[in-house]
């Protein structure tokens, strides 16, 4: 279970005219619409299919862009708040994409009702990942709960674009007759008042959380919630006037907060475009974890007498076998790479109840494959492993240029004293991982072993199987089933 550290506390004082003048500032587009709303001759008829199509299609790639960077780094880095809002911009850019190919004229002759309605149809359906991602941090277990659920929330929305497209084309009820992309009925009417209030608590909440130590990127996000809300209120007042040009200033309204929030994520470092939206549990957290660190025996000796050409290929050979069988076999997350050594963890970046069976499977299928490997290359050094279980804190270390998020704490000390000190071709387990392995697992105990750095001695097993053996050696004792792979 991950439990938060305490946040830093020392924010800088909000400034109140900051916020009179983001206020100002955000009720300008409303001012602009209802002018030319009050004066019909400012709201000349403007129809252009072509550019419609084009900047609606653009914009919608753009969302989908944002959608896709926002739902990797919210993956590599296990935060909710960051995937909540990628799942909001993956409903907008594909509402938006709906909408730009059911532009008339283009590719379907007539007006579909379906592709006129898209627009506010995604933004309500964003505006609630937005409001999530608002209030992630508000209840303890929503954001674990969130990530849990990361690939079904993201499934439903490409399903509900699917399903809207073709209920669209088929002109099925109600999307059966004509309709506008104003609030010309109720239901609609309702939709945008909906999805105004639900911006509007979204920026506000933004707006609490972050204005004390506020960036360019979540100033981005609370002004396209803004901009997003304003655009709801042109659906709602509207009506009938499409293509005029207080129809095109709402539109506008969308494409100026998706490019704003573009242009705020290119400003950020390109490996941690969403690091000032993370949660304080995402920037530092403790977790229990199981880490795996091996190294090659005699490694040294044989770089003296080989040459950079052949110390690069045994490198390379060994993290190509050790990377993919980590991370796709055993489910575990490759840390660095150290020279010939290499840290690997599990449990730390995702829900693995069973992270130190993965982490003594990882370390006995690599033995193999390396062994393997340095069979077939006489003259290679081999490899010793060690493995071990409990509690670690993941902290953010680094800046702007530079940013890790390391494993820290005294179980990842032990687990390279471990490694150290396990023969070659060797897992060498501490007690915490072995507490955890199947009945079936069998191990040697080498009893109390000094490790440098450390005044007592730890106790210590030789892994040797996690599966059933006929017959069992003197001196090995019995340790659920055997890990499966992922």
């Amino acid at each position: 279970m991950t439990e938060p550290l305490p946040p830093d506390s020392r924010a800088p004082a909000r400034r109140p005219w900051v916020l009179v003048l983001a206020v100002a500032a955000g009720a300008l587009p409303l001012v602009g619409l209802f002018s030319l709303l009050f004066r019909k001759h400012l709201d000349p008829n403007l129809t252009n299919h072509k550019l419609h199509f084009v900047v609606f299609l653009a914009v919608g790639a753009l969302a989908s862009l944002l959608a896709w960077a926002a739902g990797e780094a919210a993956n590599a880095r296990e935060d909710a708040r960051v995937l909540l809002i990628s799942l909001a911009f993956l409903a907008t850019g594909g509402f938006l994409g709906l909408h730009a190919i059911g532009t008339p004229g283009i590719l379907f002759s007539n007006q579909l009702s379906g592709f006129m309605v898209a627009i506010p149809v995604g933004l309500l359906v964003a505006s609630v990942f937005g409001l999530c991602s608002a209030f992630v941090d508000s209840r303890p277990g929503f954001a674990e709960l969130v990530m849990r659920r990361r690939a079904l929330l993201r499934n439903a929305i490409l399903a509900a674009m699917i399903a809207w497209f073709i209920w669209t084309v088929a002109k099925l009820p109600p999307l059966d007759r004509p309709s506008s992309e104003g609030a010309s009925d109720s239901l609609l009417g309702i939709m945008a008042i909906l999805g105004v209030i639900i911006y509007a608590v979204a920026a506000a909440r933004y707006w609490v959380v972050f204005g004390g130590q506020m960036r360019l990127l979540p100033a981005s996000v609370i002004a396209c919630f803004v901009l997003l809300s304003e655009a709801m209120i042109g659906v709602a007042v509207t009506g009938e006037r499409n293509w005029h040009a207080s129809w095109w200033e709402w539109h506008a309204l969308i494409v100026l907060a998706y490019l704003m929030i573009g242009f705020a994520a290119r400003r950020e470092w390109r490996d941690e475009r969403f690091r000032h939206l993370y949660l304080p549990t995402t920037r530092q957290r403790r977790r229990e974890i199981s880490v795996l660190f091996s190294d090659l025996a005699g490694f040294t000796s044989f770089s003296e007498r080989a040459t950079p050409t052949e110390v690069a290929t045994l490198l390379s050979a060994y993290h190509e076998v050790a990377a993919p069988l980590i991370f796709r076999r055993f489910g575990g997350t490759i840390e660095k790479f150290m020279g010939d050594g290499m840290m690997a963890s599990f449990n730390s970046r995702g829900d693995q109840p069973d992270h130190a069976l993965r982490a003594a499977g990882a370390g006995l299928a690599l033995q193999r494959e390396l062994s393997r490997l340095a069979d077939k290359h006489p003259g290679w050094p081999r490899a010793r492993v060690g493995v071990n279980t409990g509690e670690a804190v993941m902290s953010e270390v680094g800046g702007h240029g530079r940013i890790e998020y390391t494993l820290v704490g005294d179980t990842i000390n032990t687990g390279s004293r471990l490694e150290g000190q396990a023969p070659v071709g060797g897992v060498l387990i501490g007690a915490e991982t072995y507490r955890r392995l199947p009945k079936d697992a069998v191990v040697r105990p080498m009893g109390a072993v000094k490790v440098k750095g450390k005044e007592a001695a730890l106790d210590a097993y030789l892994l040797e199987s996690l599966e059933p053996a006929d017959s069992r050696p003197p001196g090995y004792r019995e340790a659920t089933t055997g890990i499966e792979p992922v």
